[in-house]
């Protein structure tokens, strides 16, 4: 059985550079859609501009399903 990264996620960051330059994680969703919606608007906005949004899985979780097989 293969199981995506995303159906594993406890919440959801939006990886963004901001005007200096450094990229880093903001925010922390538990909807993927409010984490978008989120996204957009700043890009919208012009205050920083974002590389992705990410899924976000504890360690312990990870470890089970690594150990599982689920990913290779």
């Amino acid at each position: 059985m293969t199981v995506r990264i995303a159906e594993v996620a406890t919440a959801w960051t939006v990886v963004v550079t901001i005007p200096t330059g450094e990229t880093v994680a903001a925010g922390n969703w538990p909807d993927l859609i409010e984490a978008r919606a989120w996204a957009r608007a700043t890009n919208r906005s012009r205050l920083a501009r974002v590389r992705a949004v990410v899924p976000l899985v504890t360690a312990q979780r990870l470890t089970n399903e690594l150990e599982r097989g689920v990913w290779g």
